[in-house]
This record gives structure tokens, C-alpha cells and sequence, in this order.
């Protein structure tokens, strides 16, 4: 079998962002000829301009729609976050800075168990400040919805402009 049609399978499969060693152990394979596997696949997405990308989060890589596709198939697909953690996120992201006890108070102590999650995906960071701790976005939550950047400004418009074509509309 071709290590590349693998990954792409693997990539494919996967929920999750996953990282090259992990890629590397289901397929048996050296992790520098699934890094390489995963570069063409990248270079081979991206220049048949389709709307699938793969893309590297982090240390991690994943096969998504790209985001302005998004839209048009979320109904067909199992989102990687429930409904309350993608609003906890979309509250750190219009918020940030935003302290961990602040965030507590607007989506209550279920928040604990979110931003562990987005931590673990490399979507939140969270830095102590005193008794504090402060939760910011990442270039990592840019890059994975297709942001051009991690201002609080730009994610409520880029956020506007989606709901506006969005049947959805949630209260952030």
C-alpha cells in the first residue's frame, strides 16, 4: 500500500488534529516519510484548489472544509466540539483577555472541562497572573477557523459576517 494514500486516509478518518508520531504508529511507518507524506498531501490539496485543506495546528495536522465551505455541510458532520464548549471558546475569543473566574461566571464551572479541551488542542492559552489566570486565543484557533488574525475585533466581525449567512445565531 502507498504511505501516502494511508495518511491521507488516517487524516481523513480523524476527527481529531493528530500528531505525526501518531500518524506514524497506525501506519507503521518512519516518522520523516509520514512528514514528508503529509507535506505532499498538503502542497497536492492546496494546489488542486478544492475545498478540503489539510492544515497544521500546533504539532498537529488535520484534514477539514476549508472554512468558507464550512457552512454549507456542518449539518452532515459530527462537529469536533459540543455546543457549549464551541460557545465557551467563542467567549474567550470576543473577550480575551478574559480571567478564568470571569469566564466561570458568564458559561458557569462546566468552563472548567472546556478550556481543557481547547488547551489540549492548542486553541487556548492559559496564563497565571497572581491568583488569576488569564485565557487567550492562539495562532493555532486562527489558523484552524480560518482567521487572518487573533484580534478580538476581527474574530467578532469574521463572526458577524458568518452568522449574517448562518441559519443559526447564537448570543455571544
Amino acid at each position: 500500500m502507498d504511505l501516502k494514500q494511508i495518511v491521507e486516509a488516517v487524516l481523513f478518518s480523524s476527527s481529531d488534529p493528530l500528531r505525526i508520531s501518531e500518524i506514524a504508529k497506525i501506519a507503521d511507518a518512519s516518522i520523516q516519510d509520514v512528514e514528508n507524506a503529509v507535506e505532499e498531501l498538503a502542497r497536492e490539496y492546496a494546489a488542486r484548489n478544492t475545498a478540503i485543506e489539510i492544515i497544521k495546528i500546533g504539532d498537529r495536522y488535520v484534514m477539514r472544509v476549508k472554512p468558507e465551505y464550512a457552512r454549507f455541510v456542518e449539518r452532515f458532520v459530527e462537529r469536533e466540539f459540543d455546543k457549549a464548549t464551541l460557545r465557551t471558546l467563542a467567549v474567550i475569543a470576543v473577550k480575551q483577555p478574559i480571567t478564568l473566574s470571569k469566564l466561570a461566571k458568564i458559561r458557569g464551572n462546566k468552563c472548567y472541562d472546556h478550556v481543557k479541551k481547547l488547551k489540549e488542542l492548542g486553541f487556548v492559552r492559559a496564563e497565571k497572573k497572581g491568583r488569576s489566570t488569564i485565557l487567550t486565543t492562539t495562532k493555532e484557533f486562527a489558523a484552524y477557523f480560518g482567521l487572518e488574525a487573533n484580534d478580538p475585533k476581527k474574530i467578532k466581525e469574521a463572526l458577524r459576517k458568518y452568522y449574517e449567512t448562518s441559519d443559526e445565531m447564537y448570543n455571544i
